[in-house]
């Protein structure tokens, strides 16, 4: 994608409230393919417990018959392989929805099958990507837990480290943007690059996706009633028989709790979209913050 940039006209930064309602707009004049592309995100997080459910429950149900390691070893590897690929498969899709909110944005609207061929090959610099940012927030959790094992530092240390932890979810928060819209990155870049792009921004971000996430609480809140007030209780009678070996038991509850997943990636598949263009519009700010992108934001219905 051309970086069509221009220091002399850079846009007027976007306030906090016109993130929000861009990326609401957004979401709600492309809801068909936006959730079309999500669904298909949630039925490839589905993917890894669709084989470790039935592995578990194989597993299980002959743990008398001293099974050999390289069994429990091949499980091991392809659940591992089927998981990356499908956190690959579902960040490519994701992605594609920012990719074609910020193209709405700059007013060169692209396909949904044009804007996935694009990210689509990208697939392993996502799952790389993810990867290393998982072991610098392992890091950073690893430090403020060292620091709040001394008593005395537990309520001075509590505060700071979940501020600092937002802080760094903020510097972080676009990476799969890049990915999916800048050319020539690859996973090191990208933390590099959503590092500087943030850079004096991350309290506004931190500030955006905590509105974002108080619109989306009735929602989790509906989740939470069918999952714990409705399904939780029903499968919770049946773990006992389970534990005695009731093989009817433990095919209920996996059954119960796939329907609880299959809940929870439904909601999924329903505020994903608002997240993936609030981070589009979040992408296109701090470009204009950082870098002058000499675009308009449209000011029609988008």
């Amino acid at each position: 994608m051309s970086q069509n940039l221009n220091p002399q006209n850079p846009m007027q930064p976007l306030s906090l409230g016109n993130v929000v309602t861009a990326g609401f707009r957004l979401y709600r004049s492309h809801l068909k393919s936006y959730f079309l592309l999500a669904l298909t995100v949630s039925l490839w997080s589905l993917l890894p417990f669709l084989f470790f459910i039935p592995a578990g429950i194989l597993l299980y149900l002959n743990r008398f018959n001293n099974n050999s390691p390289l069994i429990w070893l091949i499980f091991v590897v392809i659940g591992i392989g089927l998981y990356l690929y499908a956190l690959g498969k579902s960040s490519v899709n994701a992605a594609t929805i920012s990719r074609l909110a910020f193209s709405e944005l700059i007013n060169q609207p692209e396909t949904v099958n044009a804007a996935h061929s694009h990210v689509k090959p990208r697939l392993w610099i996502f799952v790389v990507t993810i990867i290393l940012l998982f072991l610098i927030f392992l890091g950073v959790f690893l430090v403020f837990t060292i620091l709040m094992i001394l008593p005395l530092l537990n309520l001075l240390i509590f505060l700071p480290a979940l501020a600092a932890i937002f802080w760094f979810m903020a510097r972080f928060f676009i990476t799969d943007v890049l990915i999916a819209i800048e050319d020539n990155l690859d996973s090191v870049k990208t933390i590099s690059r959503s590092w500087d792009l943030s850079k004096g921004n991350a309290w506004r971000i931190v500030l955006i996706f905590l509105v974002a996430g108080l619109i989306t609480i009735p929602l989790q809140l509906v989740v939470q009633l069918i999952s714990r007030g409705i399904l939780q209780p029903l499968i919770q009678p049946l773990i006992s028989e389970a534990i005695n070996g009731s093989t009817n038991a433990i095919f209920f509850i996996a059954g119960g709790y796939l329907l609880i997943l299959l809940v929870s990636f439904l909601f999924n598949a329903i505020i994903l979209p608002f997240w993936q263009a609030i981070k589009a519009v979040i992408y296109y700010d701090l470009r204009s913050r950082r870098e002058g992108l000499g675009l308009q934001l449209r000011d029609r219905e988008i």
